[in-house]
């Protein structure tokens, strides 16, 4: 039981490493100090559960930046499951595209908490949009945006 629960804790502080790289297209700030930006990011990650070994996540992120230190975002990207388990030599899962939206709420110049919610859509007909939700907690400069998920 301890060590499930170590090998539990393990996994979820690893979840997901991701880069973004903020200035694929950025725009100038508004007079008000508002920006918009396109970020693309690579998330890689190990499941909690045994429904494959390994997962890499593209994604490409829209964010809002708001007055102050809080931004709006909008991600969309592939959660692609490797070594999912087969049954009868079908595979079991499915591959997913997830809609999240968020905040990143910024403390100090450059570290920050990221809360996201949405759905993601199967890419089996048969499989359903499941509610995705991930915290994250990151750093983030003029040029690079690496997170916790």
């Amino acid at each position: 039981m301890i060590r499930n629960s170590i090998k539990m804790l393990a996994v979820a502080a690893i979840v997901t490493f991701s880069m973004n790289n903020n200035h694929v297209k950025a725009q100038e700030s508004n007079p008000d100090g508002t920006r918009t930006r396109l970020g693309i990011g690579l998330g890689l990650g190990v499941p909690t559960k045994d429904n494959a070994d390994f997962v890499i996540a593209p994604d490409l992120r829209l964010q809002h930046d708001l007055v102050g230190r809080t931004s709006l975002t909008l991600t969309t990207g592939y959660y692609g499951f490797l070594g999912k388990p087969e049954v009868a030599g079908e595979k079991i899962g499915s591959d997913l595209i997830p809609l999240k939206a968020g905040a990143k709420f910024f403390f100090g110049n450059t570290f920050y908490v990221q809360p996201e919610v949405g759905v993601a859509f199967s890419v089996k007909s048969d499989h359903g949009t499941p509610f995705v939700w991930a915290p994250n907690i990151g750093y983030a400069n003029q040029k690079w945006d690496v997170g916790l998920r």
